[in-house]
């Protein structure tokens, strides 16, 4: 356990570092309002982090047990892959969703998930731009998983809805979703 808090004070501290290295490269007014979420959002992942810990066994955590880690990610409509990703799932609930699209139109998208039962749901949201820069709208996705295979893998579904720039709904696609988890080898 003196291990584990003394992880959690170095990952701290290593943010502190990081926040200050970008404070201080960001504008004067950008910055102090990115410290200010950061640091907020440093105190609150600090007490998660402590929560995480207090619950692990000695021996560490199994991934296997949970859908926390990275994975490759395929999404299929009608059982034709229309896109592939890697998606990292992290303690506290927070995901980041990197599709294999150009990114000049933007291909990073940040979700949240929760367990329910024996099953995991993530809502993320995307701002969509063209190569131009010019703000096409909204895409939520919303996924349902459950692990299979000793927690190596997991199927569900998938629905990803479309706004136009004013949030007006404008179409939705459904599909399935399956993931294998890419471990240190």
């Amino acid at each position: 356990m003196k291990f584990a808090r003394t992880l959690k004070c170095i990952r701290f501290a290593a943010f502190v570092v990081l926040v200050a290295g970008v404070s201080a490269s960001a504008l004067a007014s950008c910055g102090d309002s990115l410290a200010a979420i950061a640091a907020g959002t440093a105190a609150i992942a600090s007490q998660s982090v402590d929560a995480q810990l207090d619950s692990q066994p000695s021996g560490g955590h199994s991934s296997k047990s949970s859908i926390v880690g990275l994975w490759h990610v395929q999404f299929a409509i009608g059982g034709q892959t229309v896109q592939e990703a890697y998606q990292i799932w992290s303690y506290g609930g927070t995901e980041v969703h990197n599709p294999n699209l150009d990114p000049r139109g933007g291909n990073v998208c940040l979700g949240a998930w929760k367990k329910t039962g024996q099953t995991y749901k993530l809502a993320h949201r995307v701002w969509n731009y063209d190569t131009n820069g010019n703000f096409l709208g909204t895409t939520h996705l919303s996924e349902t998983l459950t692990l299979s295979n000793g927690g190596n893998t997991h199927t569900g579904s998938f629905k990803l809805d479309i706004y136009d720039p004013a949030g007006n709904y404008v179409n939705e696609a459904t599909g399935s979703v399956t993931g294998t988890r890419i471990s240190v080898e």
